[in-house]
Parts: structure tokens; C-alpha cells; sequence
């Protein structure tokens, strides 16, 4: 645990500020390897004033809703969206409408332990379910029996589907499985102590795992995505399984590029995911440092300023109800993520 050689005392100090309480805490206690103090607990304290958190803490309803229930995943503005944006900003579940959005969400689970995006079985994903039980155990329910529900339903479809990917779109996916739900399940699976982790759950984490780590991280567009995107819808659904076999064996072994969007860095980011956030997964699941990761490791560092800060390219500021930094604008949230990910992954 540390700090990179080479970071400026001042942008130290630039995370230490109290306008950001969540980051300056965090930043001592894991940047800095300071103990919990007086001033550390004071600041915790804090989180809910943060800009962000208190404007959608006050946008709720008095059900604990920030949207009718059917729309709940209504981008970016519905109830599961806030309990994921508030887990990913630390909010202090101590407050008492924290507590009313937790139950809220429970309250749309499904039976198998998933969350929809329309409230109907049919229309589960497992990224919505990773990122809501997620924010649920950041926000002091990692171990309820609910979130630990949640993720055995991802494991489940995981056994019973053979890849990473919702079972209604297997046959969408070129490469085989979703890349951009590896990120969410690590994150999902770094939040649940391990020794109450449902069956399947190792399973899962190894299985995500691979994914960024055989594509480099970024690299997992297949050349003819567009081209074999564009066959696939016009294929009865029954027929789409053969259909992608199909043209697996006429277009020969697949060639992966880069995805360019993942070298982009946003804060808060939803189902979909970037370089620096598959980085921070694979930290928080105590992945070891792999050659495959390096060129990862070399876009985060190539996308530092000189004061060794990072940039928020990618934002939903305007569509969610708060806006969060500032877009082409240093951020505070992805200086800790990459000065996280490089302490541990070396830079």
C-alpha cells in the first residue's frame, strides 16, 4: 500500500481535500496507510453533504423510489440507478433514506434473486443485478441474505449458460460471451465476503477473470462484430445458435482490436465498463499483477497529466439527477482509481 514514485505532493493533497469527503478518506487509508482518526471519522461523516449524494438523497420519494416502479432502470433518473451511483459515491448508509432506497430495491428483486429492467423475468441482466447488488453491499448489506441472493443468480446463469452474458443474448455475442460484464461481477464479487459467496461464485469470479485477462483488458472487439450484428438480428431466434456456429467456422479464427471507448475514463460508469474500472476490478479481487495487464497499465499512465491527475472523459453528467465533477475536467474519482490500480499493479 501506497503511493507511486513520482506523484506530486500537491495532487496528494489536491485528494485530501474536504470538498470531496469519500476520496479525501479514502486516500488515507489507502493511498497513505493512515489509520482511522478523529479527523477520518469526521470527514466519513460527511459523505451525504457531498454535492452529488445530497442532490439525489433529496430527488427521493417518500418510498424510498426516485421513479415509478416502471421506471425504474429509465437511464439515468431510476431507483436502481440511484442505489448503484450511491454505492459508487460511498454514500453513508446511516441516513435514513439510504436505508428507504435499499428496501425500495429489494422490494423489486425478483423471486431467483435478479433485478430487471422492466420488472418481468424475461428482461433480468446480469449487469443490472451485479451493479445493484453491488451498490446494496457497499451501502451495509454485503452480507443479507438478499444481496447474497442476487449473486448466486448471476452464478446460476453463469453454470447454466457455459459464458459470461445473459442467457437471452448468448447467441448476439461473436466473441462468445459479454466482455462488459466481466468488470461488474469482480466489483459485484469484491463487495461479499468471500466465505459466504454462494455456490458458483468461484466459478464466476475465475471465468471473469480470464475474460480481461486473455483480451488484454480492452482488447475484445472481434473484427466482423458490425458485419455478424447485422446477420444476426435478420435469424429467427431459434435458429441464431447454429447461425453463429455457422459463421464462427466460415470466417475462421476471430482477430480482437481494441475498444476504443474503454480508453476513455468515466466516473460513474454504468453496465458499461472501461480500462481503468477492469484494472480496479481485478485489484479488488486480489488478482496478481499478469504480463497481460501491461497494456492496460500503459493507457492508464499515457492518460495522466503531468501533476500525475486524470481526466473525466466519459460522463452522464445532465442525465443523472446530480452531476458529478466535470467533464475534460481532473477528477478526484479517477485519480484514486488509477493511483490505486498502479500501487498495486505497479507503475
Amino acid at each position: 500500500m501506497g503511493i507511486p514514485d513520482g506523484v506530486p505532493e500537491e495532487t496528494i493533497d489536491w485528494l485530501l481535500g474536504e470538498d470531496n469527503p469519500a476520496v479525501a478518506v479514502l486516500a488515507r487509508r489507502q493511498l497513505l496507510g493512515e489509520s482511522d482518526s478523529a479527523e477520518t471519522d469526521r470527514l466519513w461523516a460527511r459523505r451525504n453533504d457531498h454535492p452529488p449524494v445530497a442532490a439525489i438523497l433529496d430527488a427521493q420519494g417518500t418510498d424510498g423510489s426516485w421513479a415509478p416502479p416502471a421506471r425504474d432502470y429509465s437511464k439515468y433518473g431510476g431507483g436502481l440507478w440511484q442505489i448503484h451511483f450511491l454505492g459508487e459515491l460511498w454514500a453513508d448508509p446511516s441516513d435514513a433514506r439510504v436505508g428507504r432506497g435499499a428496501e425500495y430495491a429489494f422490494s423489486r428483486q425478483l423471486p431467483d434473486g435478479s433485478w430487471s429492467c422492466n420488472g418481468k423475468p424475461v428482461a433480468a441482466i446480469p449487469c443490472l443485478t451485479a451493479n445493484v447488488g453491488r451498490g446494496l453491499a457497499r451501502l451495509g448489506y454485503a452480507c443479507d441474505e438478499r444481496v447474497i441472493g442476487a449473486l448466486a443468480s448471476i452464478a446460476r446463469e453463469h453454470a447454466e449458460i457455459g459464458v459470461l452474458g445473459c442467457s437471452g443474448l448468448a447467441p448476439y455475442y461473436l466473441n462468445g460471451y459479454c466482455h462488459m460484464l466481466a468488470p461488474k461481477v469482480l466489483l459485484f464479487l469484491a463487495e461479499v465476503p468471500r466465505d459466504v459467496w454462494p455456490d458458483g461464485a468461484e466459478e464466476l469470479r475465475e471465468a471473469a477473470v480470464a475474460a480481461l485477462r486473455d483480451k488484454q483488458v480492452f482488447r475484445y472487439v472481434p473484427a466482423g462484430a458490425k458485419e455478424f450484428s447485422d446477420y444476426i438480428w435478420h435469424v429467427p431466434k431459434v435458429e441464431r445458435q447454429a447461425a453463429r456456429e455457422r459463421y464462427l467456422a466460415e470466417h475462421g479464427p476471430l482477430e480482437y482490436s481494441d475498444k476504443p471507448g474503454w480508453l476513455k475514463f468515466g466516473f460513474p460508469l454504468s453496465y458499461n465498463s472501461d480500462a481503468l474500472e477492469g484494472l480496479a476490478a481485478l485489484v479488488a479481487v486480489g488478482e496478481p499483477q499478469r504480463v497481460e495487464y501491461e497494456p492496460a497499465l500503459a493507457a492508464v499512465m499515457a492518460a495522466a497529466s503531468p501533476q500525475w491527475r486524470w481526466t473525466l472523459r466519459n460522463s452522464f453528467n445532465g442525465k443523472m439527477l446530480a452531476d458529478v465533477e466535470v467533464k475534460g475536467q481532473p477528477s478526484k474519482w479517477l485519480t484514486l482509481r488509477a493511483l490505486q490500480v498502479l500501487d498495486r499493479f505497479g507503475s
